[in-house]
């Protein structure tokens, strides 16, 4: 098992990772897409929340399932954060949680072949 000086160095990396893709992604949202700010900080957080949940899950709680489907589950609550903030119509909120779904595990899965 990983020492708790080597969990929380991992959960700060991907915390700051999260927090400048969320970055970008709102970033290209508000410059291309002409939204508001809401969704640049929307973008922000869900990419902080799905870098804590996923490390959350797969380090510290150690749930079976895999990684790829433990970050699908990240980017579910990721979604939901992002729409919480960016968006409150409904009909949006089922293509955010596919996404993030989508996004959560291929991102996981990702890491996982590198690693």
């Amino acid at each position: 098992m990983a020492s708790l000086r080597e969990i929380y160095s991992v959960l700060m990396r991907r915390v700051i990772t999260g927090m400048l893709l969320g970055a970008l992604v709102g970033s290209i949202q508000v410059g291309f897409f002409g939204h508001d700010l809401m969704h640049l900080l929307a973008a922000i957080t869900a990419g902080i929340i799905y870098m804590t949940a996923w490390v959350s899950l797969t380090d510290w709680l150690q749930l079976a399932g895999g990684k790829i489907l433990l970050g699908a589950v990240s980017g579910l609550l990721a979604a939901i954060v992002w729409w919480a903030i960016a968006i409150h119509a409904a009909n949006v909120f089922l293509t955010a949680a596919i996404a993030g779904i989508c996004f959560g595990a291929a991102y996981a899965w990702s890491g996982q072949r590198m690693t």
